[in-house]
């Protein structure tokens, strides 16, 4: 009978009860961010654009923001999260982050809400009618250079790539002897500076504006060309003597530009020029050259060869 009960005793010490798991472990798929977006939205209809680029934002935990690439059926924005860029996207109505991480060089990070892409119909209609396409447009907002964050609308198969301003104006092609191009060239170079120490014009090709910086003899010149937005870079030059940009009148410019070409015998387009401040006068100049002879002028326009000689 001892014996009995000591195996009974025992058997029961080897019973045990399997570990059960809890039913409120919150699952994989509730960690996953959701959409109120429908899913059968396009992204470049400009109506649900902004509310998915917000969702996007809030997902990655409102990281820095370096690049929006944008298709008809899907949004995705590369965040900077932990030192390195991951790509969080949207599609069908589903949010996810990319198995792999984006290969995309470092960018300046900005703020999406800068940009106008409620406008993106009437953006794409522009971008089709200055490339000549429409199939399968493709929207991006990145950093172009020296912290210019553009959007650029892209086609496949591929045509010319078309830029805009964060305002949704499209960078147009410049014709530097109308007083529009002129306008746009001058105001894309000068890009807000308050002084400048020079401003030139490449015949037929770009202006070129050259602005201080903190370190004597350097200067940062931004180049406006033909048909690509102005691009930065620093440069030596001297920025001892400078003028404000306000003092440019692009009709002005035009209608010297015009009046040289006249007496040289060429087209406005192919009279070069260059712009300083001059000492004498104690305001700006505009130096052109006219069959080897160096005119000058006011920025009202008036003849002051003779004055400074």
């Amino acid at each position: 009978m001892i014996l009995s009960v000591v195996t009974l005793c025992l058997c029961s010490s080897c019973t045990s009860t399997a570990p059960t798991t809890p039913s409120d472990e919150p699952s994989r798929t509730a960690l996953v961010p959701s959409s109120k977006v429908t899913a059968s939205a396009s992204p470049l209809d400009g109506i649900h654009t902004r509310a998915i680029i917000n969702e996007l934002v809030a997902a990655s935990g409102n990281a820095p923001i370096t690049k929006v690439d944008i298709t008809k059926s899907a949004l995705s924005i590369t965040a900077q999260i932990g030192g390195s860029p991951t790509v969080w996207t949207w599609k069908n109505g589903k949010i996810d982050s990319s198995a792999t991480q984006s290969t995309q060089t470092a960018s300046r990070p900005f703020d999406p809400d800068h940009f106008a892409v409620e406008k993106m119909p009437a953006i794409l209609s522009k971008a089709a009618d200055i490339s000549g396409s429409h199939m399968n447009q493709n929207l991006q907002i990145v950093e172009y250079n020296q912290g210019t964050v553009l959007m650029t609308v892209s086609t496949k198969p591929e045509s010319q790539t078309v830029f805009f301003r964060p305002d949704g104006s499209a960078i147009n092609h410049i014709d530097f002897a109308s007083c529009p191009g002129m306008a746009e060239a001058l105001s894309d170079a000068v890009a807000g500076a308050k002084h400048v120490s020079q401003v030139s014009y490449q015949p037929d090709n770009a202006i070129m504006v050259d602005t201080p910086t903190t370190t004597p003899g350097i200067v940062m010149r931004r180049t406006r060309s033909a048909n690509m937005p102005a691009w930065a870079v620093q440069r030596k030059g001297d920025a001892s003597a400078t003028f404000s940009p306000t003092l440019l009148n692009p009709c002005v410019i035009v209608r010297i530009m015009n009046l040289a070409a006249v007496k040289a015998g060429q087209k406005p387009s192919d009279m070069g020029w260059t712009i300083s401040q001059d000492t004498k006068l104690g305001a700006p100049v505009l130096r052109v050259d006219i069959d080897g002879v160096t005119r000058m002028f006011s920025t009202d326009g008036a003849d002051v060869t003779d004055k400074i000689k």
